[in-house]
C-alpha cells in the first residue's frame, strides 16, 4: 500500500473516526483505525460497541492495500503535520507504515485488517433525509436534558427520535426537564422510530456540519446509518419501553412572558455568584406585567436583579434552577425568548421560541411560591 493525499484532508478524517476508537480495551482492532487504499479514495473507519465511522477521502494511490495502525497514535501524528499539502504513507515489507513528508517520517508497527467490522448492508425501507445542519440543531436541542452517565435508566440517558408526517422530532429528559424539539425531512419512507444511546449523540453533533448537504438516515432492526456521502455512521440502537413524552406537557391555561434572551442569560451569570453558593443553585423569579425580578439570598449574600419584559398574567414568584433556564434558552438563536408559566401553580414551566412551537424545554420548578 502506498498513496498521497493532502495534510488537513487526512488530518479531519482522522478526527472523524476517532470518535469510535475505542480506549483502554487492549485489543489491536478496536484501538485502530483500518486504512483502505483502493480507487482514488483512501478510507478510514473504526467502531467500538455502540459506533462505526467511516470517512472517505480523495488520494494519489500508488499501491492499494488495507492496514490497521494505533488510532490515537495515528491521529495524534497526522494532526500536528496537518498543514502540510502532501503527505505520503506507506506500507513496508515488514508490516510497519511509514508516513513522510519531505526529510522528515514516522514508522509505526500495524496490524492485518483480518477481523475488522463492516459498515453492513443497509436497505432504504425505513428512511428519510434532511440537511445536515438540521440534524445538528435537532439533536443539540434536546441532549443537554438527558443523563448520559445514569447506570440503571435507559430512558434517560438515551435520545429518542421519531418521524411523524414530514417532521422528526427528538426529545430528551432526565427527571427534573425535557426538551423536544422537531425538523422538517423529505422523502420519508416507512416508519422512524428509535433511541441512540447520548453519549454517541455528542460525538454526531461535533462530526456533523452546519450546512446545508444532505444526510440520509436509514434504520435497521438494531441499527441507524447516517449517510453523508464522504461520511458514514453505523449507531447501535438502545432498547427502551415506549414513554408518552406529551404527557409531560403541561395543559390549561398559561401565562406567557417575553424577555430579551442576553439580559436575562447575563442577569442569571450574575445571580448565580450567589445561587451557586446554595444547594440547589436556584433563584427567585418574580414576574409582573412589566418587570422580571431576580434575586437569591442566602448565607454569602444577596443578589437582586431587574429585567424589562412582556407578561400577560398576575404577578407570580416561582423557584428555578438557573442551569436549568440557562441551557434551554441557549438553544434559541432569536434575540428574545418565550417562558410559559401554568396558573397552576404546581405544573412545571417551559421555555420556547417566542414566534414558532418546534422547540420546547419542560422544566420542574423547585418550590412555587405563587400569589
Amino acid at each position: 500500500m502506498k498513496f498521497f493525499c493532502n495534510g488537513s484532508e487526512l488530518s479531519e478524517a482522522t478526527n472523524t473516526v476517532s470518535k469510535a476508537v475505542a480506549s483502554n480495551k487492549n485489543i489491536p482492532i478496536l484501538e485502530g483505525i483500518k486504512i483502505c487504499a483502493s480507487g482514488k479514495t483512501v478510507t478510514l473507519s473504526a467502531f467500538d460497541e455502540e459506533l462505526f465511522i467511516e470517512k472517505k477521502i480523495l488520494a494519489d494511490i500508488h499501491t492499494e492495500g488495507e492496514i490497521i495502525v494505533n488510532g490515537k497514535l495515528f491521529n495524534d501524528y497526522v494532526n500536528k503535520i496537518s498543514s502540510h499539502d502532501s503527505i505520503g504513507i506507506e506500507l513496508d515489507l515488514n508490516n510497519k507504515i511509514k508516513i513522510y513528508f519531505g526529510k522528515n517520517s514516522l514508522e509505526m508497527n500495524c496490524y492485518d485488517s483480518k477481523g475488522f467490522a463492516s459498515l453492513g448492508e443497509f436497505s432504504d425501507k425505513n428512511s428519510f433525509k434532511m440537511k445536515q445542519g438540521e440534524m445538528k440543531e435537532l439533536f443539540d436541542r434536546c441532549i443537554f436534558c438527558s443523563t448520559p452517565n445514569s447506570e440503571n435508566y435507559q430512558l434517560v440517558k438515551s435520545l429518542h427520535m421519531e418521524v411523524i408526517g414530514d417532521k422528526v422530532q427528538a426529545y430528551c429528559l432526565d427527571g427534573m426537564r425535557m426538551a423536544l424539539n422537531k425538523k422538517p425531512v423529505t422523502e420519508v419512507k416507512g416508519e422512524i422510530k428509535c433511541s441512540i444511546l447520548a453519549k454517541t449523540v455528542n460525538d454526531i453533533i461535533k462530526i456533523l456540519n452546519d450546512g446545508d448537504e444532505e444526510v440520509k438516515v436509514i434504520l435497521e432492526k438494531r441499527a441507524l446509518l447516517l449517510d453523508a456521502g464522504y461520511t458514514k455512521i453505523r449507531i447501535g440502537l438502545m432498547s427502551v419501553d415506549n414513554f408518552d413524552y406529551n404527557a409531560i406537557i403541561p395543559v390549561g391555561s398559561n401565562n406567557e412572558l417575553i424577555v430579551n434572551k442576553n439580559e436575562l442569560n447575563e442577569a442569571l451569570n450574575r445571580v448565580s455568584i450567589i445561587s451557586r453558593e446554595s444547594h440547589n443553585n436556584a433563584s427567585f423569579f418574580t414576574i409582573d406585567e412589566s418587570s422580571l425580578n431576580i434575586n437569591c439570598e442566602n448565607e454569602k449574600g444577596r443578589i437582586n436583579e431587574n429585567i424589562e419584559c412582556k407578561y400577560d398574567g398576575a404577578e407570580r414568584k416561582i423557584y428555578v434552577k438557573n442551569k436549568y433556564i440557562q441551557e434551554a434558552i441557549s438553544r434559541i438563536k432569536e434575540d428574545f425568548v418565550k417562558i410559559i408559566i401554568n396558573e397552576d401553580k404546581n405544573k412545571p414551566i417551559i421555555v420556547t421560541r417566542v414566534d414558532e412551537d418546534d422547540y420546547i424545554c419542560i422544566i420542574l420548578i423547585v418550590r412555587n411560591l405563587g400569589y
